[in-house]
């Protein structure tokens, strides 16, 4: 029993139940029928090709990011997509692991170098997560659960800025003051720590690089774009004629309900995030929302896991490699390239 409690797994289970307890308690369910009868289907297709887009932009993005090594879009593109697949079957976040692992496999980058490209996107998407929470706070009268949330997740942001710009001009400084903390730690742990923040500073030297911040970052601007455009297309499914706004206030609660730790694909999550937008604010059934959050959750993890699949089979890859590579430190490895 202690060691399941220490199992990441375990806790993300426990905390997908929660959640999904949360957003479902009160679902009438005899009226679900009705409502899964009367959605338009032929969504469904433009809502994968558009996922299909959003994450050929987000390949793009990485070679933006990564400009430096020549690999190919392919490449880009499997590691974007086996990155969420393991986001979805896995706790806390594990694809963003094995996509520094891929690109490792691959010889493109050493794994310290990929981690850190990882890093800079996760800052992007927080540029464009805080903005679209500033527009929906300004445009609509949220729940106080949803006030709290947002402008936790803006100060949390503005924390990761100021020491962004620590880390800019008095990096070692901020080294050998870590490194002396590290230092009293026990010797595998503190190593950890050690490469965790040289993969967070090298990830974060790109943003010196005013070119490639501001291609990353218009990059990132198009595909949360994109991604706005699927749930729209997912809303339309339901009947829901919800505009821009709307659609951005729902997107930012789910952005924010992403950075809930350890819930593999956001299971329970997800949903819960629909239901107190769909319900608590805009005032649709408790029935609509539930069904809204189950069904356009099933759509992108059925999308995810075929493809990563897919991708796996091609590439002659296992699952079991991603604990393997979780073992062996990915951060901490060689150069690869000359």
């Amino acid at each position: 029993m202690p060691a399941m409690l220490k199992s990441k797994k375990f806790w993300g289970i426990i905390l997908s139940f929660f959640f999904l307890w949360l957003a479902l308690q009160k679902v009438d369910w005899k009226h679900v029928p009705d409502i899964l009868a009367s959605l338009k289907f032929r969504y469904i297709f433009l809502i994968c090709i558009s996922y299909t887009f959003e994450h050929l932009l987000r390949a793009v993005r990485w070679q933006q990011i990564l400009f430096e090594r020549d690999f190919s879009f392919k490449t880009a593109y499997f590691g974007i997509v086996l990155g969420y697949f393991f986001n979805n079957i896995l706790p806390a976040r594990a694809g963003e692991f094995f996509r520094a692992y891929y690109l490792k496999k691959n010889k493109v980058v050493a794994g310290s170098e990929a981690f850190g490209s990882v890093v800079f996107e996760r800052f992007l998407d927080g540029v464009v997560i805080v903005s679209l929470i500033v527009f929906s706070l300004q445009n609509f009268k949220t729940t106080p659960l949803i006030e709290k949330a947002s402008i936790s997740a803006v100060i949390f942001y503005c924390l990761v800025l100021i020491a962004i710009l620590i880390l800019q001009f008095k990096k070692s400084l901020f080294v050998k003051i870590s490194s002396a903390i590290f230092n009293l730690l026990p010797e595998r742990f503190g190593s950890r720590l050690k490469n965790s923040r040289d993969s967070f500073i090298d990830g974060l030297s790109l943003i010196g690089q005013p070119v490639v911040f501001i291609k990353a970052l218009f990059t990132s601007f198009i595909a949360w774009g994109l991604s706005l455009f699927t749930l729209w297309l997912s809303l339309q499914m339901f009947s829901i004629d919800f505009g821009f706004g709307q659609t951005a206030l729902l997107m930012s609660v789910l952005a924010i309900g992403s950075m809930i730790p350890s819930s593999p694909g956001m299971i329970g999550v997800y949903q819960f995030c629909c239901v107190i937008t769909l319900h608590d604010i805009f005032g649709l059934s408790n029935d609509l929302a539930g069904t809204f959050g189950l069904v356009c959750h099933f759509i992108a993890y059925s999308y995810v896991i075929l493809l990563g699949f897919a991708i796996l089979t091609h590439e002659g890859l296992r699952v079991s490699e991603l604990s393997a590579a979780e073992k062996e430190d990915i951060v901490n490895t060689p150069s690869v390239i000359s």
